[in-house]
């Protein structure tokens, strides 16, 4: 059977901090991944498993009031019962499980049950890419952070792989908001020394620069990965946004 787009995933990186110092990027972490649906209004958040078993666990939600505030809170999973957050929530910049679980664990909107992200067996959670960041007042300033697309098929490879920008939705024109720019490598682990400064250029793919055009990497073989540094660039004194960006691989397969 080819390879289908469920078997193309997009992981985090060991290190994605959300503040400006410390370690950034590396290997891949294939614990968490770093895509989800946001939410589209203020809410309170719902968790539940799949397993009656999962009584012990716990699921620390991150996110943004309405007041703009960080605000952070640990819900104690209660198996295939729903347990639902304290606050009401802006957006959701992460959520986190204290250990692996034996169902299935969903994150969703309270409201009408929408879905946020739901966290597979055997992983720990998920994030947003960049969170907790904030343009300067007086000039331009540029974000760095590296994610992971893994070929999860057993066997087969996805060949003539091309990354690609399929939305940026900040609406700021270009430099500005997010461009791409791929590891030199597949599987590699290099990293930037914090998240306001970019990787070396030997880490990157030829000719070593962010944009929004296409980057072909060839093939990705079966479990493997392949890294992806990203760019947001803010104007000056730039006002928040609440958006997505959406990356794309393609590829061929037999």
């Amino acid at each position: 059977m080819s390879i289908v787009a469920s078997d193309l995933v997009a992981y985090a990186s060991v290190n994605m901090p959300a503040i400006d110092t410390g370690t950034n990027g590396g290997a891949i972490d294939a614990l968490r991944r770093c895509d989800f649906t946001q939410m589209g209004a203020n809410d309170t958040i719902e968790v539940l498993s799949s397993s009656s078993g999962d009584t012990t666990q716990t699921v620390t939600i991150r996110g943004r009031l309405a007041s703009g505030a960080i605000a952070q809170e640990v819900l104690n999973l209660n198996g295939v019962t729903v347990v639902t957050s304290s606050n009401t929530y802006e957006r959701l910049l992460s959520a986190e499980l204290s250990a692996t679980c034996a169902g299935t664990v969903t994150v969703r909107r309270a409201t009408g049950d929408v879905l946020i992200r739901t966290i597979p067996i055997g992983e720990r959670g998920f994030m947003a890419v960049f969170r907790e960041l904030a343009s300067d007042p007086a000039s331009t300033k540029s974000y760095y952070t590296k994610i992971f697309w893994k070929n999860t098929h057993a066997t087969l490879a996805l060949t003539s792989s091309i990354l690609k920008q399929n939305a940026d939705g900040t609406g700021l024109s270009s430099p500005s908001g997010v461009t791409h720019l791929p590891a030199a490598t597949s599987g590699d682990s290099a990293t930037s020394t914090n998240r306001v400064t970019a990787p070396a250029g030997a880490d990157t793919l030829d000719p070593d620069t962010f944009d929004d055009g296409d980057k072909t990497i060839g093939t990705l073989n079966a479990v493997t990965a392949w890294g992806l540094w990203l760019r947001l660039q803010l104007p000056a004194a730039q006002a928040p946004l609440r958006t997505t960006y959406t990356p794309e691989i393609t590829g061929q397969s037999v």
